[in-house]
């Protein structure tokens, strides 16, 4: 049966692959994002009698009737901690209140993208001066608790995915995270950034496994308990070994530049995939070395793309 699914930040390189998939299985999909769809481009030839692009900013109140809202307008730390703070509040919040209501009227199911940036290995308190934990890492705990309030008083049915590090063909070259930011500057023979050591240990999902992951949470019966699980890769490498792979496998000549390591910046991140198997049946699929060739691949297509207009590279990534 067709549903009538809302994409909130389907812009990004997470929703991309989830409208592609929900329109695949014959769903009406709605993308709803404060971006220009053009900084998507594998969004761009969609089948628009089912497609429909919104731009909309979700901290302002909205009313689309639909059966379900995937959220992931989750501001990433890298873009809005610094700069905007208030803005990712404001999404993280207001923009929940807004989500949720809409799904309260019109009775709808909500999965919100969260987080791994909840977690810490800190023994610190939270709020301690020093070391206070990211706006956005706080904006995803409140944003987490007021889906846990919606569902008890509301009866609103709620499900969380903690989202550890994603990557893939469909994001913006202006993404600034750790993955297409080594490739784009491997491509064009610059150095590599590395911040600390490059010692850290993270894992990192090809960005279509993480939008099975999604719906298969989305069509998951209810739970007694607010269904939350963590989504990522399930292989360990280490920042250093990530960049040494990057410069492999696109022959390029870059090399590793380190900078002073980041405050804060835990030494290992990884998710417990285990309810995700137990529960969805859920693991990834994407090996890292078949993922990576894959954003290669579509990054080269992009940087080709702009070759033959007058934009520069300082205008593209300044």
């Amino acid at each position: 049966m067709q549903k009538k699914v809302v994409v909130l930040g389907g812009v990004g390189v997470i929703g991309t692959h989830l409208c592609h998939k929900l329109m695949n299985r014959g769903d009406e999909v709605y993308c709803v994002d404060s971006r220009e769809l053009s900084s998507s481009p594998l969004l761009r030839e969609m089948d628009q009698e089912r497609f429909h692009y919104v731009r909309h900013n979700i901290t302002i109140p909205f009313t689309i009737r639909c059966d379900e809202i995937y959220n992931l307008c989750a501001p990433t730390r890298l873009n809005y901690d610094k700069q905007l703070p208030v803005e990712s509040l404001k999404t993280h919040l207001q923009g929940t209140f807004n989500t949720l209501e809409n799904a309260r009227t019109k009775f709808s199911k909500v999965l919100f993208g969260s987080s791994s940036a909840i977690y810490t290995t800190s023994t610190r308190p939270d709020f301690d001066a020093r070391n206070k934990r990211s706006t956005c890492a706080e904006g995803m705990r409140a944003a987490e608790m007021i889906h846990r309030a919606y569902a008890s008083e509301h009866g609103v049915d709620c499900r969380i995915a903690r989202i550890f590090n994603t990557y893939g063909s469909g994001a913006d070259l202006n993404d600034r995270r750790v993955v297409m930011r080594m490739i784009t500057s491997a491509l064009q023979n610059r150095d590599l950034t590395i911040f600390g050591s490059g010692e850290q240990v993270r894992t990192f999902a090809w960005a279509g496994d993480i939008a099975d992951g999604l719906i298969t949470l989305m069509d998951t019966p209810p739970a007694s308990n607010l269904r939350i699980v963590d989504l990522g890769g399930d292989t360990e490498i280490t920042i250093r070994a990530l960049a040494e792979k990057i410069i492999e496998l696109t022959g390029s000549r870059s090399r590793i530049n380190h900078l002073s390591a980041r405050f804060g910046d835990v030494r290992s991140r990884h998710p417990d995939l285990s309810t995700a198997s137990r529960e969805l049946g859920w693991q990834p699929k994407t090996s890292l070395t078949e993922g990576l060739k894959r954003t290669i691949k579509y990054v080269e297509h992009e940087l080709a793309s702009y070759s033959g207009t007058t934009r520069t590279w300082v205008e593209i990534y300044g």
